[in-house]
């Protein structure tokens, strides 16, 4: 018999509740083919008025339950009978959102078994966590749920953003996004997620529960590597630094071999990050790791990373070609998307190109180092000694550096030299550096520049209004 016609002679039936619920679930065990179980399920919806929410409740579990138990549920017919059966059941989703959440489940692991990540995190993206409906659930539950949709999304997220322009323009997989798209939507699941652990983490505290499971604390280890990446592809790299740092400290969770990874993620971040203050601060806390100075065979693979940082802590000067060397030796490679410019795309993996991130960093470090060797100097000196296209660049690299704290020196425009706080030149340089080095001659500086701009606007004020006086003519010409 037809499934749709055996539906509804039950749904004409007047036996109890209990009789109709065991009826429809017989039929369910008897359907095999996919278009057998959509006719079925629709059926059953379409008679919802008479047989009512009690009757259609448990059939509906039951039959999700049977779709996504199947054992060949990796196959695209099973895929698409799980993708129609969420759609039969969006309009009446409030009163099955436990079915749909295992559905979307079933759906994903379907599409990570295929390698499709993006449309796994899609797919789980609509699982209902906070509708504040009848389905409750925990917290535990929405931090493995944002871990998985983290995970498929930045999944192969370094290969993606260095693919060539050309070769995403033509793409046609409609369930592909934007690696910057992406990075975003895990930015703010990340941003979700880490209020609730902070919400869970103050009332366990307070109520002195257990410690947390070993799968809970799986979660959070996954959940705090997704933060760093999240950070470091949206250039938070001190953020970043931080994260991969505290990561390479968790012994009991991830093996040797992956914590001198994150160690070597955290040195790596540390040379994008905008040299200054914090970043020396960072430097302190990474220069005193023993796993970096240790005589055994794990200070040997990241003796790339204590070159480098040996030269960041203490302000040496950069080459070019040290850098390249440590892009070829590294133990994490960076990014290549910090690599390029302008969505351009490298011949060589151990390469980067001027303006981009990578490059403006180590312009900027060299910069500070070179506060650090001379007392003053000129722009174009200072344009050269940083492979600059022009003095004016170096000047822009200065101005920005000094407007955010990150270099104390004073520019003179005039003589076109910048004058560095660490040494001087003659008395009056010294004066006023030291004073510079104040705020309150800072403050003060600003304040008589505000003053002297004010009483130049005064003056043409005045002159203007004179000049309508006398000339009233001349100023209606004008």
């Amino acid at each position: 018999m037809d499934p749709a016609t055996a539906v509804a002679d039950i749904a004409a039936q007047s036996s109890p509740q209990p009789d109709k619920i065991a009826q429809l679930e017989s039929i369910i065990t008897a359907l095999s083919s996919s278009a057998d179980l959509l006719t079925f399920l629709t059926a059953v919806l379409q008679n919802g008025s008479n047989f009512g929410l009690v009757v259609i409740r448990p059939v509906v579990a039951t039959f999700v339950s049977h779709i996504t138990n199947t054992d060949t549920s990796t196959t695209t017919s099973d895929a698409t009978l799980l993708e129609q059966t969420l759609a039969n059941l969006q309009p009446v989703l409030v009163s099955f959102e436990e079915q749909d959440a295992l559905i979307r489940e079933r759906l994903a692991s379907i599409y990570e078994s295929q390698s499709r990540p993006t449309k796994a995190a899609n797919i789980l993206r609509g699982v209902k966590t906070d509708s504040g409906g009848s389905r409750i659930v925990s917290d535990d539950y929405r931090v493995e749920l944002a871990v998985r949709i983290l995970r498929n999304l930045l999944e192969d997220l370094d290969r993606d953003e260095a693919a060539d322009a050309d070769t995403a323009a033509t793409s046609t997989d409609d369930d592909e996004l934007a690696p910057a798209e992406r990075v975003m939507i895990a930015d703010d699941i990340i941003s979700k997620t880490a209020a609730i652990i902070a919400r869970s983490s103050s009332s366990s505290s307070s109520s002195s529960s257990s410690a947390p499971t070993p799968t809970s604390e799986s979660s959070l280890l996954h959940f705090k590597l997704a933060q760093a990446r999240v950070f470091e592809a949206r250039k938070r790299f001190l953020d970043a630094a931080s994260k991969f740092f505290e990561l390479s400290h968790q012994q009991s969770a991830i093996d040797a071999d992956d914590r001198l990874v994150c160690l070597s993620a955290a040195v790596s971040c540390a040379l994008l990050s905008p040299a200054g203050p914090a970043r020396g601060r960072l430097l302190a806390s990474l220069i005193k790791d023993e796993r970096l100075t240790a005589a055994d065979s794990s200070a040997s693979s990241l003796a790339p990373e204590r070159s480098l940082l040996d030269k960041l802590f203490f302000d040496h000067l950069l080459p070019r070609s040290e850098i390249i060397d440590y892009l070829a030796a590294c133990k994490r490679k960076i990014p290549r998307a910090h690599l390029i410019s302008y969505g351009s795309s490298l011949s060589s993996p151990t390469d980067y190109e001027r303006d981009s991130v990578l490059d403006k960093a180590v312009t900027e470090h060299n910069l500070l180092a070179a506060s650090k060797l001379y007392s003053n100097i000129s722009f174009d000196e200072l344009a050269e000694l940083l492979s600059l296209s022009s003095p004016d660049a170096a000047e822009g690299y200065a101005a920005k550096m000094i407007q955010e704290r990150r270099l104390r020196a004073v520019i003179d425009r005039v003589d076109r030299l910048i004058y560095f706080s660490s040494s001087s030149s003659s008395a009056s340089a010294s004066a006023s550096l030291g004073n510079y080095l104040s705020d309150e001659y800072e403050r003060s500086l600003l304040k008589q520049w505000d003053s002297e701009i004010l009483s130049v606007c005064l003056l043409v004020e005045d002159t203007v209004a004179k000049v309508q006086k006398s000339y009233p003519d001349l100023a209606l010409a004008l």
